[in-house]
């Protein structure tokens, strides 16, 4: 029997904290490959729409001042927490072993809570509005032909071949998804025996919390496909991409370095192959694939 006294709780206390951050800094994640990581210091952050920023141009006569457009668009910090109890017997009686990988896991959700909050995003992005007022993955979002008058333009396909697929440029300063974290998650725990959580009801507690959201970025660096993944629908995907401008009708240069094929679990077998591979995987003839190289698959279990 372990005698309750407060050096001893001090110990499994350091011990659970030792296992939640041991995890919570080595979970690996993905979203930083298509993410912008943003810091938040209020309720929410007002981002600028920087999309119209047209390049450099040779310095003849005065500077062409290009005014960043008053649109804007809001991500607001939400609250998320996960708690665990242990009865004070179990604790007596030497049974809290279980508190060191449950307190692992605890600190793997919130390592991960990104993953799901940027799935998340990306699932509802044909619903989500973009600052445009069209939704995020869009059949409709103002652009500019190759003169600069204004068009609209596509960054979804849509169609019956579920599940949906993603290409992303990631190379950017900018992204098409934003994580913004407000404040760090942390353990805080209740094992004082003066504790309400412990002298009324005869528990431990170790609890979880932090602030944080994730919202959209740039959608012409996304494009979404509701479609049947094929060599066609991701060479259309990827030249719509690549044809996006400035206002001034210059291209904006996306996929030059590479994109992101990012797809669930039942895709990504079929992904690798397109962007590996030398002929065309769902060809019924030897049919050269030349997406090859153009991309790279990533596997994402958050869409599954």
């Amino acid at each position: 029997m372990v005698a309750i006294t407060f050096p001893a709780l001090a110990s499994i206390n350091d011990a659970v904290n030792l296992a939640f951050n041991s995890q919570l800094y080595a979970a690996k994640t993905l979203y930083k490959e298509f993410t912008f990581d943003a810091t938040s210091t209020g309720a929410a952050e007002v981002y600028p729409r920087l999309d119209m920023l047209t390049g450099l141009r040779q310095w003849v006569g005065d500077r062409v001042v290009k005014s960043l457009s008053q649109e804007t668009f809001t991500i607001t910090n939400q609250t998320f927490e996960e708690t665990i109890g242990v009865k004070r017997e179990d604790i007596e009686d030497d049974r809290y072993g279980i508190l060191t990988p449950v307190a692992q896991e605890l600190g793997q959700n919130a390592g991960r809570l990104p993953d799901l909050l940027i799935a998340q995003t990306m699932v509802n992005g044909v619903t989500l509005l973009a600052y445009d007022g069209i939704p995020f993955f869009g059949a409709n979002h103002p652009n500019y032909t190759n003169t600069g008058a204004p068009t609209t333009v596509a960054n979804y396909a849509s169609g019956s071949g579920n599940p949906s697929w993603y290409l992303l440029d990631g190379t950017r300063v900018l992204k098409p998804f934003i994580f913004q974290s407000r404040r760090p998650f942390r353990l805080v725990a209740k094992f004082s025996l003066t504790d309400p959580s412990v002298f009324f009801d005869n528990e431990f507690v170790w609890g979880v919390d932090g602030r944080c959201n994730a919202g959209l970025g740039l959608w012409q660096l996304a494009y979404r496909g509701d479609n049947i993944m094929n060599l066609a629908s991701l060479l259309a995907a990827r030249t719509a991409m690549a044809t996006l401008r400035r206002p001034d009708g210059a291209p904006m240069g996306i996929g030059q370095n590479g994109l992101l094929l990012v797809v669930p679990t039942a895709l990504y077998a079929v992904a690798q192959q397109y962007c590996t591979n030398e002929f065309d995987p769902l060809a019924a003839t030897l049919t050269p694939n030349t997406f090859r190289g153009l991309a790279r698959a990533i596997e994402n279990p958050w869409l599954n």
